[in-house]
């Protein structure tokens, strides 16, 4: 099942693809207000709005930055917040600013809003680091302080405990860039032949990078396109497209290039991202030209 031909089979499968397009779409809907790209300006004011799912956040708007693991976010922007009382809401909520939350905490996420956590940064929690809220979740979750446990967010290795590292998972272009306490940030963490490879859930925005064996990650888990993606993979390290956003590196089992994998007459799709099941979905071989 390719990406532009999945169709959700239950309404619980609609809300959530509408949860992962509001979450995506935001960004490339207004993408001038998220890259940030105004040259009269230095920081680029975005005028457009995007609206998500009404359970998780309001419309955002104004200058937009990037949303780090930790919640912070560079530039500015406002946020409508879900509350119709008026009273500051508990964490998971949507707010606007931080006098909107019961924690004092709103993690702003760029052209989606904001949603009260329990920090925005690293600096909020005292024996770890800041892991990112979830918008697809639901109910959605807020921000959580962690102790530098394996998948925890983080800023810097300082956050992580011992032997664990800050490493980048996933950097969605404007809107949010995932980093997380993991065994390795490159092949060079690793020994006794080992290479170092992330593990990603699309689900819960997650994820950590591990030492594994040569060959031992099978067809559609995540792979690194940037590091020894293709010696990890037990085929093919290829890249899934997330809206020309992001690209996110998915084992399979043959070549979008070269077509190798594929027999002749056949082309091999890329892989994809599953929108309704949050799958990654590795390539294929399909009727084509001619592969290696």
């Amino acid at each position: 099942m390719r990406l532009s031909g999945i169709v959700a089979a239950s309404e619980e499968t609609t809300m959530h693809h509408t949860k992962f397009l509001s979450l995506f779409a935001a960004c490339a809907l207004s993408l001038s207000a998220c890259s940030g790209d105004d040259e009269s300006t230095g920081g680029g004011t975005g005028g457009t709005s995007a609206t998500s799912d009404a359970s998780t956040s309001g419309t955002a708007s104004g200058t937009s930055g990037t949303a780090t693991s930790t919640g912070t976010a560079s530039g500015t922007g406002t946020a409508s917040s879900g509350s119709t009382t008026g009273e500051p809401q508990p964490n998971g909520e949507a707010c606007a600013a931080d006098a909107d939350c019961q924690s004092g905490k709103c993690f702003l996420i760029p052209a989606l809003g904001g949603i009260c956590g329990e920090c925005k940064s690293d600096a909020d929690c005292e024996n770890g680091g800041c892991s990112i809220p979830n918008p697809l979740s639901d109910p959605p979750q807020g921000s959580v302080c962690n102790m530098g446990e394996l998948g925890g967010g983080c800023e810097s290795d300082d956050v992580c405990s011992d032997g664990l590292k800050c490493s980048l998972i996933l950097d969605v272009t404007g809107l949010l860039t995932i980093k997380t306490c993991s065994e390795c940030d490159t092949s060079a963490d690793c020994s006794n032949g080992q290479v170092c490879n992330p593990t990603v859930s699309v689900a819960d925005l997650s994820g950590h990078k591990t030492c594994v064996d040569p060959g031992s990650v099978p067809d559609g888990e995540a792979c690194d396109l940037n590091g020894d993606g293709d010696m990890a993979c037990a085929n093919y390290c290829e890249s899934a497209d997330i809206m020309g956003l992001a690209e996110l590196g998915v084992c399979s089992p043959c070549d979008v290039e070269t077509g190798m994998g594929c027999g002749a007459g056949e082309m091999c799709e890329a892989p994809a991202v599953d929108l309704g099941a949050y799958e990654l979905v590795p390539g294929m071989c399909a009727a084509g030209t001619t592969g290696g």
